[in-house]
């Protein structure tokens, strides 16, 4: 009889298993639990999925966060980049997956460009990420806005149509397959579509904005993988694009019109493998191939003002980084992260140079975690080679040219009351000059310094969950510095510049945010409230005009209601913001004035769930979604960024059905 001798042999198995292992089996499940918790938590973050009508774009979602502007060109297809607690876009990192996005040609990454689709978080970090096995990258960023996928269990999809003002189409698709026990497979397409069109005030009339059409594709293929004691993943992503940049719109002008044309094409490939290796011992491998081309052209046929550009250029990045950590004692752990980049941009733009760029960041951490108490510190260095030559001017090349610069960092954790917990940060920053800054033609300065900035800040955190309540209250306090400011002062021509280390900035600031919830039954409650407060001046020349005046596009107040209900399958949200007056110069005159102005939004979504004969298809997620979102209910007039004016009121409606 088999059956008996089976499950005999199953039991002196598993008590043989389980006599050999017992000593060391619950020590360290106790140990590790603790290690695992954060010296600083991420400023904001948001859960893709909790949301209402989830926007298509990231930079949607961080629009809502305190503490950031996104400069926004206008429409669909405009340049849409974040800047935050004044430091520039330049010393915001955008982590993929813990890889930066990056763009060694002029170092502004187009948030526009990446869906919310496979996401599974967006967090930001105002401080030093603590986590363990992090990049070298990551802890040299200024600030950090980190894109998490979504790592898929089962398989199922999902198709979603958008549509609506400004000519919008938008349909898109994502599938997960499991393709065994341990290898899951995702791939997503987006297209989008938009004529860009809206009227806006000008002046004593009333025109529409042209030439402010995209048309872009993006497909992506991800591969998820586990093995033992570890896991690893695989992303391909390719994008393509044209578009057109509308211009500013000035008085001088006997109209506002421009017909300049862009087409970007980018590929990459990355991924990465995480590998606990002994209990002590973990160690992550990540990579990236990046191939990037941009032709932009103004078209003087079309607008005989314009000068007659017809430029072509070829970025390629590679990219390697290895993180290792190792459990020294208890909570104690000590990081090493190294990487290395190349970066190589050609082009046919006549006289342009050629550079290339080898750049090296090492870090060395450190962390104490306890359940109440909790510490890091990190000493980073980066350092860059370049090398150069222009073909079209005889072939003369320079090479050794190095910029370096070490960044250290401290940051703790107290939390002496199961309510409330505080942590506090310091930490130095510094941002590379970029091929831009550098080697353009007439305006490239080679013996360019990096731009420092020195980071203080604090967050007080009080949480109560009186019944079905849960109340949340953080004030954070921060002050940054920054020198050696990358400055563009124009010659003789406007499109001949001098590029020029001067500038020193102190930015003083307080970001508030306060929001409660309320869940009973199949009723739910939510509201936010977010406040802040920037003084940024400019401190650089004392005496002058400039002096002591807010640096351009700064608020110094600016803020967010954000009001939620929801009632079984239907969900509802209202979004009222405040940005405060602002100057696009940093003389503060008259002539540079930017009107405060408030917005607001509202969307509704509706979950149509199928139940086809029990509960099973239920369960595995099958739905139909509707949502309607209104963006500037009230028609309000605006600027972003000088000269662009913004859409007025447009609406988005939304058919999901997930399976």
């Amino acid at each position: 009889m088999p059956g008996p001798f089976r499950r005999l042999e199953v039991i002196l198995a598993a008590v043989i298993a389980l006599f050999l292992q017992a000593p060391d089996t619950l020590a360290p499940a106790a140990v590790y639990a603790v290690k695992a918790l954060p010296v600083v938590r991420a400023t904001e973050a948001v859960k893709v999925d909790t949301l209402v009508s989830a926007p298509a774009q990231v930079a949607d979602i961080l629009r809502t966060f305190t503490g950031v502007q996104v400069k926004d060109y206008g429409g669909a297809g405009g340049l849409k980049t974040v800047n935050v607690r004044s430091l520039g876009s330049e010393h915001v990192g955008i982590f993929l997956d813990g890889i930066q996005v990056d763009n060694a040609q002029n170092m502004q990454v187009d948030l526009g460009r990446f869906s919310t689709d496979g996401l599974g978080s967006v967090s930001l970090y105002n401080a030093q990420k603590t986590s363990r096995l992090q990049t070298a990258k990551e802890y040299a960023s200024g600030a950090a806005v980190h894109l998490e996928s979504a790592v898929p269990e089962i398989s199922g999809g999902r198709a979603r149509l958008r549509g609506g003002s400004l000519g919008t189409v938008n349909p898109s698709v994502l599938w997960d397959q499991r393709l065994s026990r341990r290898l899951m497979l995702r791939t997503s397409a987006d297209f989008l579509y938009s004529a860009g069109r809206y009227p806006y005030p000008y002046f004593d009339t009333t025109l529409v904005r042209e030439n402010g059409d995209i048309r872009s594709l993006r497909l992506e293929a991800q591969l998820f993988g586990r093995v033992r004691g570890g896991s690893w993943q695989v992303r391909v992503y390719g994008y393509g694009s044209e578009r057109g940049f509308p211009g500013p719109v000035i008085r001088r002008l006997s109209f506002p019109f421009s017909a300049e044309r862009q087409a970007d094409q980018d590929l990459f490939v990355q991924g990465g493998w995480t590998q606990e290796w002994t209990g002590r011992y973990t160690a992550a491998v990540r990579f990236k191939y990046a191939n990037n081309y941009t032709h932009y052209n103004t078209h003087p046929e079309k607008n005989p003002m314009a000068l007659p550009y017809n430029l072509h250029y070829r970025q390629q990045s590679g990219y390697f980084s290895l993180a290792q950590s190792l459990v020294l004692a208890g909570p104690w752990s000590v990081d090493l992260s190294t990487d290395i980049q190349h970066n190589a941009l050609d082009s046919d733009v006549g006289q342009f140079v050629t550079p290339r760029r080898t750049t090296f960041t090492g870090a060395l951490a450190s962390r104490v975690v306890w359940q109440k108490f909790r510490a890091a510190a990190h000493i980073v260095y980066q350092g860059a080679w370049d090398t150069f030559d222009t073909p079209q001017a005889g072939g003369w090349s320079r090479s050794n040219t190095y910029r370096g610069s070490w960044m250290p960092s401290l940051s703790l954790f107290w939390a002496p009351l199961p309510w409330l917990e505080a942590d506090a940060f310091v930490k130095r920053s510094y941002r590379l000059p970029s091929f831009n800054d550098l080697y353009y033609s007439l305006m490239g300065n080679a013996n360019l310094v990096p731009e420092a900035a020195l980071q203080a800040g604090a967050d007080v955190r009080l949480a109560f969950r009186p019944g079905t309540w849960q109340l949340d209250l953080r004030i954070s306090p921060y002050y940054n510095r920054v020198s050696n400011k990358i400055v563009a002062i124009p010659t003789l021509s406007q499109f001949r510049w001098t590029m020029l280390n001067v500038g020193l900035v102190d930015i003083t600031g307080a970001d508030v945010k306060a929001s409660a919830s309320w869940h009973s039954g199949p009723w739910r409650a939510s509201w936010t409230l977010r406040y802040t407060f920037q003084q940024a001046l400019d401190q650089t020349t004392p005496g002058s005009q400039t002096w002591g005046n807010q640096i351009p596009y700064i608020p110094r107040h600016s803020g967010s209601v954000t009001v939620g209900f929801g009632w079984k399958d239907l969900a509802f949200t209202w979004d009222s913001s405040f940005t405060g007056a602002r100057w696009s110069r940093t003389a503060n005159t008259p002539d540079y004035y930017l009107a405060p102005w408030s917005l607001s939004s509202a969307a509704v979504q509706y979950t149509l769930p199928f139940s086809e004969r029990g509960a099973r298809r239920a369960a595995a997620g099958r739905a139909l979604l509707l949502g309607v979102t209104i963006d500037n209910v009230f028609n309000t007039p605006y600027q972003i960024v000088q000269g662009y004016p913004m859409p007025g009121l447009n609406a988005q409606l939304s058919a999901t059905f997930r399976w």
